[in-house]
C-alpha cells in the first residue's frame, strides 16, 4: 500500500509541476523581434513590420501599419494616433463589489478618431470623451460602463461612491439602474447604504 501510495503522490506532484510550468508559459508571452520576424510568444506575427514594431507594454504593440493586443491585430485602429494612457489613470483601483459583479481589469483607450475598451471599439466620441471613474466614461452624448452603453443622460450624470452614480433622473449601480430611486435626494451612507427620501438601499436593492 505505501509503494502506491508513494506512486500516487508522485504522479499528482508531476502534475502540480505540469500545471505549474504551463501557468507560468503561458504568462510569460512577449513580442520578440528577431532576424526580421516578430514573434508573440513562439508564435511569428506574419503580417508584422520588424523595422516599425514597437512594444507599448501591457499586451499592446503597434507597426507602421497595426496594433496588436495579445499578438491579435485590432481591427480599424489607427498605429499613428494610438496611444496607451498612463497605467494609475487608466485601470481603477478594483472593490470587492466590482469582483463579485463579474468585472476585469480592462480599460479605455482611443485614438484620434475612436475610442476602445479593451480590445473592442466603443460607439463614442473621441473628441468629447472622458473617462468619469470607478468604469463609468462618458461623451457629449451617452455615458458608458465598461465599455457599455447606458441610458442615462450625459450632461447631468456623476459619479457617487460605493459603486453608485446618478444623472437628473436615475440612479446606478455598478451600471444597472436602481428601480424607484429617486436621483433628485438620492445619498450615499457608507458601506453599500444609501437612501432617497422615500428609502433605504444596500447595495442597489431597496430595504423592505
Amino acid at each position: 500500500m505505501r509503494k502506491l501510495n508513494n506512486a500516487g503522490l508522485s504522479l499528482k506532484s508531476l502534475m502540480v509541476i505540469g500545471l505549474i510550468g504551463w501557468s507560468v508559459s503561458i504568462q510569460a508571452q512577449t513580442y520578440d523581434v528577431s532576424h526580421g520576424q516578430v514573434y508573440f510568444g513562439h508564435e511569428p506575427l506574419k503580417y508584422a513590420d520588424a523595422h516599425s514594431f514597437v512594444d507599448l507594454g501591457r499586451g499592446y504593440a503597434k507597426d507602421r501599419d497595426n496594433v496588436y493586443l495579445n499578438g491579435r491585430i485590432l481591427e480599424y485602429v489607427d498605429p499613428a494616433t494610438f496611444r496607451l494612457k498612463d497605467h494609475a489613470t487608466t485601470h481603477f483601483r478594483e472593490t470587492r463589489d466590482m469582483y463579485d459583479h463579474g468585472q476585469g481589469r480592462h480599460g479605455y483607450y482611443k485614438s484620434q478618431f475612436n475610442v476602445y475598451y479593451g480590445d473592442k471599439k466603443i460607439d463614442a466620441s473621441a473628441s468629447s470623451f472622458q473617462e468619469v471613474g470607478g468604469g463609468y466614461a462618458k461623451d457629449a452624448f451617452n455615458v458608458f460602463y465598461h465599455g457599455k452603453k447606458l441610458d442615462a443622460s450625459a450632461t447631468s450624470f456623476k459619479l457617487m461612491e460605493g459603486g453608485y452614480a446618478k444623472d437628473a433622473f436615475n440612479v446606478y449601480y455598478f451600471g444597472k439602474k436602481v428601480k424607484g430611486a429617486s436621483a433628485a435626494t438620492f445619498k450615499y451612507t457608507g458601506d453599500g447604504y444609501a437612501k432617497d427620501a422615500f428609502n433605504d438601499y444596500y447595495k442597489g436593492r431597496k430595504l423592505e
